[in-house]
């Protein structure tokens, strides 16, 4: 880490923007991070934040320096004239400059008016334009896109006609067709889109208000782009005026975690479309009557001095300007170009970890939101945010609150529900409106949710990562999501007439040996008298054939036979017997007595396993099987006992099968 003079309590700032040819981006980006994060974010010691999409977090020195500042400093209301007053309006003009600058927004261009949040820019907006198309007697149209945040999507009540545009195919083809299907000729209309969805994290093109100030001609149609998620790990740059929007809304804690303020940028040349609006407050105004008039003039030397209502929250400005300060000495001199970077490769990691995590049965545990324009890793189309549900091992979803909630208790901090995305949430969840009110019919509330309803997710859990993020993070929640929600247990086994006849040729199934008794009646007191013994490779053909093993204690009923040493053909007709087969026929093929044994139900099952045997090669011909002499016979009268024995064992196995 480089030391820059004059700054000897901060020896960790670095230009982040240039590493070493010899490493790469990734390591060293994550490095640099690494080296500061525990000095300048001691809160995240033990813990694991993933929710910057809601807010981002504040570095130790930039709080330090504006308590030092507030300390050392006096300060009074920018609305009355004392010293104290005086360096304080001047200082907020400075950093009104300094702030724009951050967004390479040209001060003779642009104009920056301090407001609580996003949301309050977005409103103040739209107020401003309805009282404007009023006092010309126009009708005011909205459009905006189905990506946008609620607070974009309740301008639509104050306006006379609105759409919402489904898809980016249809912004598209609404500008290149000049505006058709928007406001009409003598109509003031508003396009609204975010530069990035809350939900996804997908990054919308920033090149539609040059578009539309080109193509859209046949009605003053201005735009508005919500930056409040896309600015957070982005370089906004708005150098550009011919293709930059008319109006910007913007929180600063999504960027620098502190102060709690937001901003509305406002292009010069778009900004005559505010200064009808009818209402005014303290600080905007030259001259009020009450008295037997309602008349005031407003101030109009700027745009902030007309739509500044009330005493700026002065103290929140002060620490905006250190907090720049303090970014630009972690992150370098373009710290939201080194940011971007890193969250776009860490956004990757996560996303490729996430999609390879597998139940044991090979189904996945992340159920991924994405548009598939958007690539993790490319920061033109996709942010550092993760939308997604957990899956169990059948496919059946976990409750998303019960995630936030278990993570949680881990130490692990994640957002879950609807994220104030009506239209992102209908769409990738697949709900429609007939739908999401019989869900708020049944109880179901953003507040209050019931996390499924008919099978389907009301909501999500959602990751979002920031400029302290590291790779550990990353591993953290992997960790936790494996452990919690992998199921890593075996399958149980399957009934056999559950399964379909390929799986059952090559599994063990599962068959009961029949009682004793049952088979006396076919190797009791009558039974045949067997003249020649298996030959050995016969028996070793059979035992590689019907692998199998008595149970594990006594009195077992069970044993396992395997049909995975048989033929096709013989295996099919081994899953296939329907009934007890017929042993007599396989003895009659190993006698070479002339006496007729006695015919069982077993027979049929031993001449046809016995021929299919050797047609399979087991022994060389038929032949084989009774070459043994009368005499040989007599000489091996144990060793029949013993094969007779093999042969009720094997007789057990089937007979427990059929």
């Amino acid at each position: 880490m480089s030391s820059i003079s004059g700054h000897e309590d901060y020896d960790y700032e670095t230009d982040c923007t240039t590493p070493a040819p010899s490493c790469s981006g990734e390591h060293i980006e994550n490095e640099e991070v690494e080296s500061f994060r525990a000095r300048e974010y001691p809160q995240l010691a033990g813990k694991v934040y993933l929710d910057h999409g809601g807010s981002t977090l504040y570095a130790k020195s930039m709080v330090e320096d504006f308590s030092k500042d507030l300390i050392s400093n006096l300060y009074g209301n920018p609305h009355s004239d004392s010293t104290p007053s005086a360096v304080a309006g001047h200082r907020i003009d400075a950093i009104r400059e300094k702030a724009l600058r951050f967004f390479k927004a040209d001060p003779e261009e642009w104009d920056l008016v301090f407001v609580a949040n996003a949301t309050a820019a977005i409103k103040l907006t739209i107020e401003c334009l309805t009282d404007h198309a009023a006092s010309a007697h126009k009708q005011l149209w909205y459009g905006y896109h189905r990506d946008s945040h609620t607070s974009v999507v309740g301008v639509r009540e104050l306006t006379t006609t609105s759409r919402c545009f489904a898809n980016d195919d249809e912004v598209e083809k609404w500008i290149e067709c000049g505006g058709i299907g928007g406001p009409l000729p003598r109509q003031l209309g508003l396009f609204a889109y975010p530069g990035q969805s809350n939900m996804t994290g997908r990054r919308l093109p920033l090149t539609w208000p040059g578009m539309i100030k080109q193509k859209v001609l046949r009605a003053n149609t201005y735009t508005l782009l919500d930056a409040a998620a896309l600015a957070s790990t982005a370089e906004l740059d708005l150098s550009n005026t011919h293709e930059s929007p008319d109006f910007v809304a913007l929180s600063f804690y999504k960027i620098f975690g502190f102060p709690n303020i937001g901003a509305l940028l406002v292009q010069k040349s778009a900004a005559h479309v505010l200064t009808k609006r009818k209402y005014f407050g303290g600080g905007t105004v030259d001259m009020v009557v009450t008295i037997n008039d309602t008349w005031h003039a407003r101030k109009t030397a700027t745009i902030h001095d007309a739509l500044e209502d009330g005493t700026l929250p002065f103290h929140s400005i002060f620490a905006l300007d250190h907090a720049i300060n303090v970014h630009k000495r972690l992150y370098g001199p373009e710290p939201m170009k080194f940011i971007s970077r890193h969250t776009a490769q860490l956004s990757k990691q996560l996303y490729d970890n996430l999609c390879n995590l597998r139940h044991r049965n090979g189904k996945s545990v992340i159920r991924m939101y994405k548009e598939p324009s958007s690539v993790y890793g490319c920061s033109k189309t996709q942010g550092a945010t993760i939308a997604f549900n957990v899956l169990k091992s059948d496919g059946s979803l976990i409750p998303y609150t019960e995630v936030e909630k278990h993570a949680n208790g881990h130490g692990i901090y994640i957002r879950s529900g609807s994220l104030c995305n009506p239209g992102g949430m209908a769409t990738y969840l697949d709900w429609s409106p007939e739908e999401m009110r019989a869900a708020f019919a049944s109880g179901h509330r953003c507040s209050n949710p019931t996390e499924i309803v008919g099978g389907k997710a009301t909501g999500v859990v959602r990751v979002s990562l920031g400029g302290m993020s590291t790779a550990s993070d990353i591993r953290a929640l992997i960790s936790f999501l494996r452990a919690s929600y992998v199921d890593t247990t075996m399958p149980k086994t399957i009934s056999l007439a559950k399964q379909s006849v390929s799986m059952q040729r090559a599994s063990f199934i599962k068959i009961q040996i029949p009682e004793e008794r049952e088979m006396d009646a076919v190797f009791g007191a009558t039974a045949p008298v067997i003249n020649a013994p298996l030959p050995p490779l016969v028996r070793n053909r059979l035992r590689k054939s019907f692998d199998y093993g008595i149970g594990p204690s006594p009195g077992s009923s069970v044993t396992s036979i395997s049909s995975a040493g048989l033929p096709r053909s013989q295996s099919s007709n081994l899953i296939g017997l329907k009934a007890k087969p017929n042993l007599s026929r396989r003895k009659s093929l190993l006698s070479r007595s002339d006496s007729k044994p006695a015919v069982g139900k077993w027979d049929s099952f031993w001449r046809e396993e016995t021929a299919a045997l050797v047609a399979a090669g087991a022994v060389e011909s038929e032949v084989g099987l009774v070459t043994a002499s009368a005499t040989e016979a007599k000489k091996k009268e144990k060793e029949k006992e013993k094969d007779i024995s093999g042969l009720r064992k094997v007789a057990r196995a089937f007979r427990r099968h059929a």
